[in-house]
């Protein structure tokens, strides 16, 4: 029996969620106006009790827009300079996107450090959650 069903169309592919949006949106921002324009491109899309995790923090938890704003400045004034390179995005469910990168740090000092990690976001209610960084999560 043929198929009913046409060729189908390139460059038709399945719409992106309104969360991978976002996601996809920070790393577009990143590159085009740096850390600080988006971070307040993922702080526009958060709950006002919004947690980060960094990869950089040591564990701490930043609770909040302005303690996440203050971190990064910190970072920045400090003359650590970060550059992300996702490679995959992935929706996990509903509420949640995984992004597998790198990520490179360096100091003013002059040293560097370069890591392959994952970026989980996870969202409520239609507004971002939680960002954690961590080890690169296995495909």
């Amino acid at each position: 029996m043929k198929s009913m069903a046409g060729p189908v169309e390139q460059g038709l592919e399945r719409a992106d969620s309104p969360n991978l949006r976002v996601v996809k949106g920070a790393f577009e921002v990143l590159g085009e106006g740096g850390l600080e324009a988006a971070i307040d491109h993922l702080l526009s899309h958060a709950h006002d009790d919004v947690e980060f995790r960094p990869y950089v923090a040591d564990g701490n938890v930043l609770r909040g827009p302005e303690a996440v704003r203050a971190f990064y400045r910190g970072q920045l004034e400090a003359g650590i300079a970060f550059t992300a390179r996702p490679s995959t995005f992935e929706e996990c469910g509903d509420d949640e996107v995984v992004v597998n990168g790198s990520l490179r740090v360096v100091r003013s000092s002059g040293g560097f450090a370069e890591s392959q990690l994952s970026w989980t976001y996870r969202f409520r209610d239609g507004r971002l959650q939680e960002v954690r960084g961590g080890p690169r999560r296995a495909a």
